[in-house]
């Protein structure tokens, strides 16, 4: 059996040899060729020594080793694979062309990035002033542009005409869908890139785009097929595993997405909004130490990273280190004086060490960089509430409605400061509304209740306090609510049952076991 095999693997190898040109055979193994060798079951020692003679022309990944595996590749072989000298890929060496830099800058590469590639590799075209314009329209920027105008240009030594016809179509594409992505117009820019594709279905890049597009039109299941087709065809570019992360984590795949980008951070890990990348996708595991780590990363490579900087102030919020947080945020903002997010973070940290009047000047800056940010005018009124101007509160928490109506807290809040004020009417139709959008609020109930009460509605605030307990039997506020009204309504029996049972679910709260042993001694008299 063992000479068999020999037999196979020399005829099947040698048959590869002899159909091929002298220069061919000391050639690297191509990843199909490979993947030949698993199939036919020659990925064993045969196999192996093959690829020890001639190398590989591609570079290995977790993911490729498991399907080789999952074929019946031997240990041996898989160690080689591993060891072999893999050389520099070729699309690393090639100096960029036009598809190249828009489909980049289109993918939501940072444009920082495709410049510093440009400079690394160079162009392989003349920019012509109709050429930095496409890239200009696309979303590249001025920093962008100076680099491809200094690039070094390494034209093709041969010059298809055909070819360059056809990458000519595929350029306008690309370019068309830049253009429409840049405006927002993402199912119109996903038309040019699936016809650029058409033309070269090769294109991991324009894969990539397309990727993206597809992602900010909800189509996640698209997203993630397109992000793996660029994987498929380039499994050496890191922006395509960063792509499929991007893809995955839309979905809710946490782990999926951590997978990709430490990928891509594997291929390249002098990335810093990979880093970054990464750092959101381990909060979002509750890996705040990690998160850290890769923030602080992000802070290295690149120091003048602004959304890096807020990031880690965010995380270090989150961990109780308030001081650290701060100063992260304020160098965000040196950094970048037009990005609200430091503002709101600052604004939590202090408030977290008890400096409302801090927290509020940092609200009123996010207000004034964004004043359509909802959530800055959403925290701005509760804070101003909170500090006894209930009419600024409300004008704020207005405002927060006006840009989002479909925001519950924003309407339980409003609620709240009307009642407050002892506009129980307007606090009541906030309360509803908070209800409508999510019936499961069971403070909302307890909150109308309480109003119902105030107006004198003894019989309306019992149902809904009542409803509020049924939607959450653990609601100490609803069961003590029941109690305050049984007991002026005289079933005083009923009120100790809801007073008891308020106490022993918040034993903290003093004021519920203070009124069961109040009205138990009153009975008991």
């Amino acid at each position: 059996m063992i000479i068999r095999k020999a037999v196979i693997a020399f005829v099947m190898v040698g048959g590869l040899f002899f159909a091929l040109p002298i220069r061919a055979q000391e050639k690297p193994l191509t990843l199909e060729q490979v993947q030949s060798l698993a199939r036919n079951g020659l990925a064993d020692q045969s196999g192996a020594k093959l690829i020890v003679d001639r190398g590989i022309d591609f570079e290995m990944t977790p993911d490729l080793l498991d399907t080789l595996k999952t074929a019946g590749a031997s240990p041996a072989f898989l160690a080689t694979l591993v060891a072999a000298k893999q050389p520099e890929t070729v699309s690393a060496k090639k100096p960029l062309h036009l598809v190249q830099i828009l489909a980049l800058v289109a993918g939501g590469v940072p444009t920082h990035r495709v410049a510093m590639l440009v400079v690394e590799r160079g162009i392989n075209f003349d920019p012509s002033p109709d050429d930095l314009d496409e890239i200009r329209l696309g979303g590249g920027d001025e920093d962008l542009l100076a680099a491809i105008k200094k690039a070094v240009v390494v034209k093709p030594a041969v010059v298809d005409p055909a070819n360059q016809a056809r990458q000519g179509e595929i350029e306008q594409h690309v370019a068309h869908g830049a253009e429409f992505e840049q405006k927002g117009q993402y199912a119109e820019s996903e038309q040019e890139y699936r016809a650029a594709l058409l033309l070269n279905p090769q294109d991991a890049d324009v894969y990539i785009s397309l990727s993206y597009v597809l992602r900010k039109q909800g189509k996640l299941d698209d997203s993630e097929a397109a992000a793996r087709e660029a994987v498929r065809l380039s499994p050496s570019n890191d922006n395509a595993h960063a792509s499929l992360g991007l893809a995955l984590s839309a979905k809710g795949d946490r782990d999926g997405e951590i997978k990709e980008v430490r990928e891509s951070l594997r291929l390249n890990p002098n990335v810093a909004e990979i880093h970054n990348l990464l750092g959101v996708a381990l909060i979002g595991k509750g890996d705040t130490d990690g998160a850290i780590a890769e923030y602080r990363e992000a802070i290295r490579i690149n120091p003048d990273f602004s959304l890096a900087h807020n990031d880690l102030g965010d995380a270090l919020r989150q961990k109780g280190d308030n001081d650290g947080a701060i100063a992260e945020f304020r160098e965000a903002l040196r950094l970048n004086p037009n990005s609200e997010m430091p503002h709101l973070g600052m604004a939590q940290a202090l408030g977290a060490k008890g400096d409302i009047d801090g927290a509020i000047a940092e609200l009123r800056g996010a207000c004034r960089v964004d004043p359509n940010d909802e959530l800055a005018h959403f925290f701005l009124g509760g804070a101003l509430a909170d500090k006894g101007d209930k009419d600024g509160g409300i004008v704020e928490l207005r405002e927060a409605i006006r840009l989002k109506p479909d925001d519950e807290e924003a309407h339980f809040d409003l609620g709240r400061v009307l009642g407050d004020k002892g506009d129980y009417d307007g606090a009541i139709a906030e309360y509803r509304e908070a209800l409508r959008l999510n019936p499961k609020n069971d403070m909302a109930h307890f909150r109308i209740g309480a109003a119902l009460a105030g107006k004198g509605d003894w019989n309306g605030a019992l149902a809904e306090f009542r409803e509020a307990a049924s939607v959450n039997p653990k609601n100490d506020s609803a069961h003590f609510g029941i109690g305050y009204v049984l007991e002026h309504q005289g079933d005083s029996k009923g009120a100790l049952e809801e007073y008891h049972t308020a106490a022993t679910l918040n034993p903290g709260n003093a004021p519920y076991q203070q009124n069961y042993d109040r009205l138990l001694s009153q009975v008991n008299k």
